[in-house]
Order: C-alpha cells, then structure tokens, then sequence
C-alpha cells in the first residue's frame, strides 16, 4: 500500500508506484526467457529505473534491449499487453518500442505513464520479440518481481511524494493544505486550487547553469532559473553520481508555480531546503 493518498489516482495491474520503484530492472529481464532469441551479454545499469542489454541473435547480429521502469506515451492504450493498455511503435528503420501503462490519465497523470522496452535489432520485425519480451516482464511483475538490492541514497527506490510536508506545498494564497499526487515513479505533484503548484521530480545529467546566483540548500549547491513567462521558478542540483553508471549524475529538480505577486524564487529555494533536508546522505 502507498502510504500517501491516491484516491482517483488510476493504476493497472497493481503495478504501483511502490511495487515498480522495488524492483531491479535489470534482474527484471534476466527472469524472462531471452534464450530463444539469443545470448545475452553483460547488463548494465542506465538512468534510475532502467537496464541496458546488449545481446548477439541466433544469426550472430546484434541485438540491443533497453528496459525502462518509467516511460510515459500519450498513445499507450491502442494494444493490450498482459491485458494492460499497450503501444507499439516502430521506425521505418530504427528500434521497436513498446510501452505498457501502469497509472492511467485521469488527471493525476498529465500523460500515461508506463513501462518502457526498446528492441534494436536488424530483424526484420523486431517487435515480435519486443511484445513476447513485455509480455513476460509484465507476468514476472505479477507473480515474483526480484527485489533490488540498493543504498538508501538512490533515487530509484525513492518516493519523491514523501519529501515535502503537505503544510510546505500549501496555497500562500488560500492556505489550502494539498495532497500529494503521483506522476508515475520519479515525479509528485502539490497543486492548490488556485493554481499554486510543487513539483518535485528525479532526473539524470548535471544541473544546469542558472541565472541567478547559486545558493546553498544544505551544504549543496543548487542552481535557480526564474521563468517569469510561466510565473515558475526551477531549483535543481546534484544528488549523486552513482559508482559503475554509465549515464553519470542524479539530480533532484524542484519548481514552484505561483501566479500571485510573490517572490517565487525565494519560495522555491525555501521548499528546495526542504527537500533536501529529507534525503538520505548521498
């Protein structure tokens, strides 16, 4: 169960944003049969959330796998995959990729968001593979997902919905206490009925340069870009840079949008404190 609200907050299959984050992607493809495609080569841990694959066919030409624990699509629900909303695309020449939902859009999600596998390979329909591939890491999350085993500073086993106090994300204006709302793994949601809007969220690459001066949020340095043609502010930094990732740093991103005559920037850098005050050491 998730320990925050989710009323109205659609998830298929029970794959919860809890469930999903537990989970080692890359022990997550190991468990399907990949066999009788081929032979596999080393695994290696990409973004948060995701495993790449590298793997020779039964004809001795390669075969590429991507697997991606949060993928959102605004097209997945044409197909069913395990009987969950799917889409498959594919390239005229390029990867198959296939994508299944697991929080719908219903408003809590402004996208669906959804289970990702990409296929590069010169077959000539590589989303056969890719669907049966799917279709077995769907089955293997219903019935024995293998657990990862991570340090509490990873941002992939991480609820951002639990980094910010509900009275931190309130409406200045209306002092509404919000709830936080899911957007799929690595992304939550405080949005007052005013408009007044937090978001905090997890990406990877370093933080950007700013325009205003940096500031010091708890012995980290974040960088702040106001964006007045949005009334937002966006506060990021650099969590970690995870030993053996090949995508290099994790970073934590805050924006605040208020349309009020307030100092967004300094609201922001105020939650961003907040924030970080509640991750773990990295």
């Amino acid at each position: 169960m998730e320990k925050y609200d989710i009323e109205g907050t659609k998830f298929f299959g029970g794959l919860t944003p809890a469930k999903l984050r537990a989970v080692d992607p890359c022990a997550l493809l190991r468990a399907t049969n990949l066999s009788q495609y081929g032979v596999p080569g080393s695994y290696g841990n990409g973004q948060f959330g995701s495993c790449s694959l590298p793997m020779t066919d039964h004809s001795g030409a390669a075969m590429d796998l991507a697997l991606f624990m949060n993928n959102s699509d605004s097209d997945v629900g044409e197909n069913r995959i395990g009987g969950l909303p799917a889409a498959v695309k594919k390239a005229s020449s390029g990867p198959c990729l296939v994508r299944v939902a697991f929080q719908g859009s219903d408003g809590t999600a402004y996208t669906p968001q959804a289970l990702g596998l990409q296929v590069d390979s010169k077959l000539p329909d590589p989303c056969s593979p890719a669907v049966q591939i799917m279709t077995d890491v769907v089955e293997q999350l219903r019935t024995d997902p293998p657990i990862a085993n991570r340090s509490p500073a990873e941002l992939a086993g991480i609820d951002p919905c639990f980094l910010l106090d509900p009275l931190a994300g309130r409406d200045p204006q209306a002092s509404a206490t919000t709830k936080p709302k899911p957007r799929g793994l690595y992304e939550c949601v405080w949005e007052a009925p005013s408009g007044v809007r937090v978001d905090v969220s997890f990406a990877s690459g370093p933080a950007g340069d700013g325009e205003l001066p940096p500031v010091d949020i708890g012995g980290v340095v974040a960088k702040v870009t106001p964006k007045p043609q949005e009334d937002s502010c966006r506060i990021e930094w650099e969590h970690r840079q995870p030993p053996g990732s090949w995508v290099g740093i994790e970073k934590i991103v805050v924006v605040l949008t208020n349309h009020g005559p307030v100092d967004r920037c300094a609201d922001a850098v105020g939650i961003a404190r907040e924030v970080k005050s509640k991750m773990p050491p990295a």
